[in-house]
Formats: C-alpha cells, sequence, structure tokens
C-alpha cells in the first residue's frame, strides 16, 4: 500500500463558445429573457466585463427596436437573437420574422421625446452595426471588440495608459 498522491484526473476543457442562437416570443418581457440567456453566454465565452455590459444594452436596444418596428412585437410574433464569439470580438444578431422591408428611422429624435435614441445608443457603443437580410427574415446586428492582449504594467504593478 503507497501513501503517494494520486493525481486527479483532468476535467476535459470546454471547447470554445463560437455561436449560439435562440428564439424569444415577440412580448416585452421576452427582452429581459434575452439579456439573461446572452449575460450567461457570454460568462461562459470569457467576455470582459465592460464589453459585457455594453453587449447588454446593445441586444436590449436591438430587440425592442425589433418589438417596435417589426412583425415580431405583433401577438405571435417572435425574434432571433444569435451570438458569435471570437477572440477580442462578439457579434450580436437580433432577427425579425418579419418582411425586409421595414423602414429604418431617419429623423433625428426630437429632444422631447421619451423614446427614439435606441439606434443613437446602437451607435455610440457599437465598433460595426447595421441591417441584414437573410433566408429566415431581417435584422439588425451590433459587433463590440476589445483588446484581448494583457496591458503592460510598469516596474511597480501599475497599468500604462
Amino acid at each position: 500500500m503507497s501513501n503517494g498522491i494520486v493525481p486527479m484526473p483532468r476535467r476535459p476543457r470546454r471547447a470554445p463558445l463560437g455561436r449560439c442562437s435562440l428564439r424569444f416570443d415577440g412580448r416585452p418581457h421576452s427582452v429581459k429573457d434575452a439579456r439573461d440567456w446572452l449575460t450567461a453566454r457570454m460568462r461562459i465565452a470569457g467576455v470582459p466585463e465592460e464589453a459585457a455590459e455594453n453587449a447588454v444594452l446593445l441586444l436590449s436596444e436591438l430587440a425592442t427596436n425589433s418589438l417596435a418596428h417589426s412583425p415580431s412585437g405583433a401577438p405571435g410574433g417572435t425574434f432571433t437573437v444569435r451570438a458569435f464569439f471570437s477572440p477580442g470580438r462578439l457579434r450580436i444578431e437580433v432577427r425579425d420574422n418579419g418582411p425586409a422591408d421595414f423602414p429604418l428611422p431617419t429623423a433625428p429624435p426630437n429632444p422631447e421625446a421619451e423614446h427614439g435614441r435606441g439606434l443613437l445608443l446602437v451607435d455610440a457603443l457599437a465598433h460595426h452595426w447595421g441591417r441584414f437580410d437573410s433566408d429566415h427574415g431581417p435584422g439588425m446586428f451590433a459587433e463590440l471588440r476589445w483588446n484581448t492582449q494583457p496591458t503592460p504594467t510598469t516596474a511597480t504593478g501599475h497599468s500604462k495608459r
């Protein structure tokens, strides 16, 4: 009999999360469900905190616009969220279940209006965003990017700016 330490078997590394998607009911409460779903996937994928917070805001705006400006928000409507993960990058898509000819707002929002600033927020947060058409319906996308390189440190251990 040996008193030696027996190494524990290593757990296999989880494959990196590449892409995922889920369809949601076209109801306002589903926007929160979509945010929660994306948050869980970003945690698995190791998306940095600041990028994850921005991604949740972007998804919220795109999903809300889908409900407000397409048949996705009609009774029985749905929207699909897709997330594509790669090193230093996340692409979020919200696909509508309606026709490809839904209009994008072109006039600047009224400063007194309660709504109408969602795409301004998307433009401010996303590195790239826009509209797409697919065989499964039209939608909007937003992309985030972040630095995957460690921040260099000085001799005292503080980050350089």
